[in-house]
């Protein structure tokens, strides 16, 4: 057997060693079994110790392994489900000790109150668990045989979204609430103008925006392609009224790279700009009296009154940075920006009419028929 390797080990120190084996030899005893018996019990020491770690160790393991250094555009989603709901729930159990049950208990209590959350959350616990069977902490996955009927259930397609009547009690409630707050309201009022996605506006920088016009498209938001959902980039309009709001909000921001900074000290640091779930509990905090909707239902109350407006479709899809259909969208590679700045001007002037509880703005097609 060896020994060690030379000059590490000097040859004083073998000879030394070699004598010791040798003893063990004269005795009966195999050295070399021993050292291998040895190394053996070392290393299922270090498993069990690892075996019985708390998920919370599991879950920064994954995190760090799978997610944090990938190539996912928006890991924050995923850091989201561990520490809102999978660490708050299992953080100090052994993965090993995680039941159907009780990962059954916590799908059923999310997808009651959001169907899509808990959707999502079976997706990310799928992957946690998956991971911990490679790292042979669990020999199988507690969620391995649920479903969506154990999550949210199946998801239909949503049609929410907000009439005039609805918009104009809604920015009463927000302006009436003491705890809403006039930069959650802008927020509101620019995730309607805008139609961009809640991610979108909340990870924004100054460094996106053109304020003054410094270029013939006028004021402007260039919203990079990593940020988007359809990894294209997208020259957004700024009305007037927007870039106002715009203004005020940097005056509020201190000096933060970002338009919307993170208000709480998050001893985390994981994020500096507010938090994705911060507007919605702000939100869910008013007794507005409408019906149910979510943020993500602002994009579709903009689609749909553009189309009211009688903003032609293909314009109205490129608002919301969408892809255009089939061969269209495959042929026609204008970004409607011209149109879009009108069509987004006019939607604007709407919202600020509605806000006042006036009724002015007429529809494009109107307008155009009275020429």
């Amino acid at each position: 057997m060896a020994l060690g390797g030379y000059p590490d080990m000097e040859l004083a120190d073998a000879r030394k060693a070699a004598r010791a084996k040798r003893t063990l030899v004269d005795a009966g005893r195999d050295p070399l079994l021993e050292k291998q018996s040895e190394i053996y019990a070392q290393l299922k020491a270090s498993a069990a110790k690892k075996a019985r770690g708390k998920f919370k160790e599991l879950a920064e393991d994954w995190y760090e392994t799978e997610i944090k250094g990938g190539r996912l555009k928006h890991p924050a989603v995923r850091r989201r489900y561990l520490d809102n709901y999978m660490i708050p729930e299992f953080g100090d159990t052994v993965p090993a000790d995680i039941t159907p049950a009780m990962a059954a208990r916590l799908l059923a209590r999310v997808g009651k109150k959001a169907p899509t959350a808990g959707n999502d959350l079976l997706r990310h616990m799928r992957r946690v668990f998956r991971f911990a069977v490679r790292r042979q902490l669990m020999t199988s996955s507690p969620v391995a045989d649920l479903n969506l009927s154990d999550a949210g259930g199946q998801e239909s397609a949503r049609q929410r979204s907000l009439s005039r009547d609805e918009l104009e009690r809604l920015f009463k409630a927000l302006r009436g609430s003491p705890s809403f707050g006039g930069t959650n309201l802008l927020t509101i009022k620019l995730l309607l103008a805008l139609g961009v996605r809640k991610g979108e506006l909340l990870g924004a920088k100054w460094s996106e925006f053109d304020l003054y016009g410094a270029t013939d498209l006028g004021p402007v938001w260039r919203l990079p392609a990593r940020r988007t959902k359809t990894a294209a980039p997208l020259s957004i309009p700024l009305a007037p009224s927007v870039v106002g709001w715009l203004k005020s909000l940097r005056e509020v921001a201190c000096g933060s790279e970002f338009v919307l900074p993170k208000r709480r000290r998050d001893r985390r640091r994981r994020a500096l700009h507010v938090g994705i779930d911060t507007l919605n509990a702000a939100l869910a905090s008013v007794d507005h009296g409408l019906d149910e909707f979510t943020l993500h239902d602002l994009r579709r109350t903009m689609r749909t009154h553009l189309s009211s407006l009688g903003i032609r479709s293909e314009v109205a899809e490129r608002c919301l940075n969408h892809k255009l259909p089939g061969l269209q969208g495959v042929y026609n590679t204008h970004d409607y920006f011209v149109e879009r700045k009108d069509a987004l001007e006019t939607w604007t002037a709407l919202l600020l009419e509605i806000e006042r509880g006036e009724r002015k703005v007429t529809p494009m097609r109107s307008r155009r028929s009275h020429h």
